[in-house]
């Protein structure tokens, strides 16, 4: 990481960003790591039993901060591409450094979870099969129950994956002055937000058409339970979420802004007590979420007010959590070295197998010890779990993930696409003789 001397005025703010993140690891830990407790906490019957259930019930929110550094990283490079005015990075080196990013582990992982391990079933059907996949089962609603539980998260990031490219396109197919470029990254990722919003609003007040064995049985609320319906599951689609990759994609703009310019970033964001007020705010926010009025269980319900409130705070908890490792990293900070950590980072490079194996090793390893459903020490099923889960992902990381990363096209990263401002109109060095 670069580090440069700090401003004049002693405030710490760097006059050179650096274009390195190297605390996005620790944050894929701690997200992996609030889904493994959610579902270890749900198993075990803690978050029924327990007054501490209320905050293990909102563990999910580790989905939000996924969402959002996928936002910020996948969509920043785009943007230093249009500020710098250069060419628009390839859609099809993304798609396949994406696929060989996604696919391969979590075929793998439902492949040896259904036909080898047994603890999971998808189809019956060419066409039950097929939807797991091909990561369509959030589409397909006698499946969304089906295969890996957690994996529709992964459904909806490649909606995203899909879309980020062509909007990118669209963005940065004429030639602006940075100042108008930004403005229209910035209105352009304010719209997909009101999308948002307006989708979810609407997916969450249609009403449920309950279908069973092919015959229409009844029509339910937003808030019942009830057998799955494509009604029921638009709230897991793309438009639903795309406010929380929204706020990634707007760190990434402010970023990547900083960045070309070589200046030095708001004071506030750079000083020393951000990163403490950041994160002492994200918690405030975590304990606003708990208590509102929604029900602990994995498919909560609640009003559509609400769940969009809930989602809301999601957004603003990720967000916090995120700024201290985007802005001011040259000031070093317990934050920062928490995210930087050894364990963590480690952590961290194994992230996607602990989210995709966990849910049901912890289910599995309940029955091996002899609990009751329900009724599990939650220490013990935890460490048990983690235990097993971070030894098989780090397996898939050494086995099927890494190896394939190697194959991925080359990508400049964007520290090596970005110019300082005085330098990209400057006129070429003059010619040596002869030459």
């Amino acid at each position: 990481m670069t580090s440069s001397p700090a401003s004049p005025t002693g405030s710490g703010s760097t006059g050179r960003k650096s274009r390195h993140f190297d605390g996005f690891d620790g944050l894929r830990a701690l997200a992996a790591l609030s889904v493994l407790m959610l579902h270890v906490a749900w198993v075990s019957g803690f978050t029924l039993r327990s007054w501490f259930g209320l905050y293990t019930s909102r563990l999910d929110i580790g989905v939000a901060i996924f969402f959002l550094i996928s936002g910020f990283l996948l969509y920043r490079p785009f943007v230093v591409a249009h500020l710098s005015g250069e060419r628009p990075l390839s859609t099809r080196t993304f798609l396949v450094r994406r696929a060989l990013r996604i696919l391969p582990a979590y075929w793998a992982a439902l492949t040896i979870l259904t036909y080898g391990l047994h603890l999971i079933s998808i189809g019956p059907g060419v066409g039950g099969v097929v939807s797991h996949y091909a990561l369509l089962q959030i589409y397909w609603p006698t499946e969304s129950f089906n295969g890996i539980p957690q994996a529709w998260s992964l459904a909806t990031e490649v909606s995203f994956y899909l879309l980020l490219p062509l909007y990118a396109f669209g963005l940065g197919r004429r030639q602006r002055t940075p100042d108008r470029q930004v403005r229209l990254e910035i209105v352009g990722v304010l719209l997909l937000i009101a999308i948002s919003y307006t989708f979810r609003w609407w997916a969450l007040n249609l009403p449920w058409i309950v279908v069973r064995n092919g015959h229409l049985t009844g029509i339910c609320a937003p808030h019942c339970a009830t057998d799955p319906t494509i009604e029921s599951l638009m709230v897991t689609w793309l438009p639903a979420y795309l406010d929380l990759f929204g706020l990634g994609m707007l760190l990434a703009i402010g970023s990547a802004w900083y960045t070309r310019r070589e200046a030095n970033e708001p004071r506030w964001l750079t000083s020393r007590p951000m990163p403490y007020v950041a994160w002492a705010l994200a918690l405030a926010t975590y304990v606003v979420i708990v208590h509102l009025p929604i029900t602990r269980s994995p498919l909560y319900f609640a009003t559509p007010a609400i769940n969009v409130l809930r989602q809301t705070l999601y957004g603003v908890f990720a967000l916090l959590l995120l700024l201290p490792a985007v802005f001011g990293q040259s000031r070093p900070s317990l934050v920062l070295g928490f995210l930087r950590s050894r364990i963590l980072t480690g952590a961290g490079l194994v992230s996607y197998g602990i989210y995709l194996w966990h849910l049901n090793f912890a289910d599995v390893l309940a029955r091996w010890l002899g609990y009751k459903p329900q009724a599990a020490p939650i220490l013990q099923l935890a460490v048990a779990t983690i235990g097993l889960t971070v030894a098989v992902a780090t397996a898939s990381y050494l086995i099927v993930e890494r190896p394939l990363l190697r194959l991925k096209p080359r990508w400049p990263r964007a520290s090596d696409r970005v110019r300082p401002v005085e330098t990209q109109h400057s006129p070429p060095p003059p010619r040596r003789p002869g030459r």
